[in-house]
């Protein structure tokens, strides 16, 4: 509308300020980088070796409702870096068949994802009759650490499972946290 207003003689003129604004704006904005999408993240650091390595431990099962905490079980944590990642732990403890795995979460604190650890019991019945007991820790979460210079710690929940039916005619589950401190 407004540019039909215009006297005749004033629209070139008009046209050549237009068209030199628009080639200025898009030399500004190349220049600055205006038309480029940054959407790259921050490097993610690898501190997993804060965390890796071999670690005595001891394990203490504290299960709910019952009032005694068992004697703890002394044995090895061992964290290993998962390939291929910047971030991914795997956890085994010494003793059991474990599938944990997790993550770091900081400079030198992880989660661990849900998972279990098994092991197998040999039992001898009254009459010499041989079977076995299955104790599985059903992990549902966890967290953990190591800050500099000191010694590895977790807490996890979950549930202990035990089933000796050749020996007890039920099995017995129990939510519980495990606590795994260094030694």
């Amino acid at each position: 509308m407004y540019f039909s207003r215009m006297p005749k003689e004033d629209r070139p003129m008009f046209r050549t300020l237009a068209l030199t604004s628009a080639a200025a704006l898009s030399v500004f904005c190349a220049a600055c980088g205006g038309g480029d999408d940054d959407n790259t993240k921050p490097e993610i650091k690898d501190t997993r070796s804060n965390v890796s390595g071999t670690h005595p431990v001891q394990i203490n099962l504290i299960a709910t409702g019952v009032p005694e905490s068992t004697d703890p079980l002394e044995t090895m944590l061992v964290v290993t870096e998962e390939a291929n990642s910047k971030t991914d732990l795997r956890f085994a403890l010494l003793g059991l068949d474990c599938d944990l795995t997790g993550a770091m979460t900081g400079e030198s604190t992880f989660k661990v994802n849900p998972g279990t650890c098994d092991l197998s019991l040999p039992t001898e019945g009254e009459q010499g009759e041989v079977g076995a007991c299955s104790v599985q820790l059903s992990i549902t979460q966890g967290t953990g650490g190591r800050e500099s210079g000191a010694k590895i710690h977790a807490t996890l929940s979950g549930t202990y499972s035990l089933d000796c039916t050749d020996v007890v005619p039920f099995p017995l589950a129990l939510p519980v946290t495990i606590e795994i401190t260094g030694t």
